[in-house]
């Protein structure tokens, strides 16, 4: 599910949910060449990532069940013979080649490529003469005189020229409906009131109305909200980065972070912007949206998901963090980087490269062996103070023992840095990094002195601990 896709399908949850109406979810799959179970399988799955649960669909049934097109073929069959005999359709027998050839004259002459008619024509008896005879034919709508005027609830009224639409097909030759004509049959017979969709609908909608009023069936009520460019004023793509909902799941954002930020694409909330579902259900408006394309902003996701991940419980937090990492990560390791990365970390598909940088045994740069070796005397008393220590060290725990390692070094008189900075030294081969007592309660006790043995052994024999060709 494209993520442009999935903001329509917001937009239309918060507005049934505000209205206390219904949410239902159809699956327009007429076009056997591109669907598939596991595509329906992916936007299920997509959708109930998000939260954006409904009310009648495939998998839950409902009062108008099928909720396949593929499965309500009859019907579409029935509102075909309807406009057949209300006149408002005719069968056209004009092969592809042609319909070609009238497409590419039009494209030549610089105007709108319209069907001519020719069919329209076509004696009833010499119609029924080439349908009894096996000649495949195509169901064209008959465009009526005049102008179509479709009030949208974001755009107010939008008038479009019958003389730009053309008559278009409702019935493919193989007898397969059309997604316009069958969309139409289907929001009649399951009583549809409000359809929500990108502006890139519009014309879809005037051949709609069009069908509607020939069925004498009520026309819902429209709302056609802006599309999502990229950065480069374009329509959004993957050239932009990732454009799926299952990218972002893949790479760690939480879902409720990518609701809140799709839901202020063309909505604005004023200064509140940290929102969650119920706020968002109770708030919406879609008379409230912008029918302005909008740009994706990957930094304002970036922050809003950042928000997200700073008001979860810890429990929920760390066990996020914990599933990101690889398997066999022992859980104080997993709670303490959880913990110490929180304040920065953006999406969860980070936490693996940033727990490596603490838990994957450190390379000693060259340029940092002198520093170890002038601090020897204070790492051999933190190495002193670690090893009578817990296994495994909360990092509140770990805070008492640098404290304690902090009052021995006040009273040799070395400063804080130069406890500190060895220690951070020996510990991660890094000058910077998430807070000590994060660091030494990811790492065992063992560990901790073998990381400080090999640090010190390397800065007294002038080497770096790792050589080229090893493997952390």
């Amino acid at each position: 599910m494209h993520i442009g896709s999935a903001r329509t399908a917001l937009f239309n949850f918060l507005f049934a949910r505000h209205a206390g109406g219904d949410f239902v979810l159809r699956i327009d799959d007429t076009d056997a060449a591109r669907s598939h179970d596991h595509h329906e399988d992916a936007i299920l799955a997509d959708l109930r990532w998000l939260g954006l649960d409904w009310d009648e669909g495939p998998d839950v049934g409902g009062p108008c069940a099928p909720y396949r097109q593929s499965e309500r073929l009859g019907g579409y069959r029935v509102a075909a013979d309807q406009l057949l005999a209300g006149g408002h359709a005719y069968h056209c027998f004009c092969p592809e080649e042609r319909l070609a050839e009238l497409r590419a004259a039009a494209l030549a002459e610089g105007r709108p490529s319209r069907y001519d008619r020719r069919c329209l024509s076509l004696d009833p008896t010499e119609v029924r003469r080439r349908l009894s005879a096996g000649e495949p034919a195509a169901l064209r709508f008959r465009i009526p005189h005049g102008d179509i005027v479709i009030d949208d609830l974001i755009r107010g009224p939008v008038v479009v020229g019958a003389a730009a639409v053309g008559d278009f097909i409702i019935v493919r030759s193989d007898g397969v409906a059309g997604y316009n004509f069958a969309t139409v049959v289907d929001d009649r017979d399951m009583g549809i009131t409000h359809v929500i969709r990108g502006d890139d609908h519009l014309t879809n909608t005037t051949r709609q109305v069009l069908l509607f009023r020939a069925l004498d069936a009520p026309v819902p009520v429209f709302a056609h909200h802006s599309m999502v460019l990229g950065a480069d004023g374009g329509k959004l793509s993957k050239r932009h980065g990732a454009t799926a909902v299952g990218d972002y799941r893949e790479l760690g954002y939480l879902p409720q972070a990518v609701v809140n930020y799709l839901a202020l694409l063309s909505w604005s909330h004023g200064e509140d912007e940290v929102l969650g579902m119920d706020r968002l259900v109770a708030d919406f408006e879609v008379e409230r949206l912008s029918p302005s394309p909008v740009v994706f902003d990957q930094a304002k996701l970036d922050w809003l998901d950042h928000e997200h991940i700073m008001a979860l419980p810890s429990e929920a937090h760390e066990r996020l963090f914990a599933d990101r990492l690889p398997a066999g990560t022992p859980p104080p390791a997993a709670a303490a980087l959880a913990a110490a990365f929180q304040p920065s970390l953006v999406a969860y598909g980070q936490a693996a490269a940033l727990a490596a940088a603490v838990l994957q045994p450190p390379a000693l740069p060259a340029d940092l062996t002198a520093a170890l070796a002038a601090a020897a005397p204070q790492l051999d008393r933190f190495r002193h103070l670690r090893a009578s220590a817990a296994v495994w060290l909360d990092p509140a725990a770990a805070k008492n023992l640098l404290d304690v390692y902090r009052a021995w070094g006040k009273e040799q008189g070395i400063g804080a840095r130069e406890l500190l900075m060895p220690l951070r030294i020996g510990l991660t081969a890094v000058e910077h990094g998430p807070e000590l007592p994060f660091v030494l309660g990811a790492l065992e006790r063992g560990e901790t002195l073998k990381r400080l043995d090999d640090a010190l052994a390397g800065s007294l024999a002038g080497e770096p601990t790792t050589t080229p060709g090893d493997t952390p």
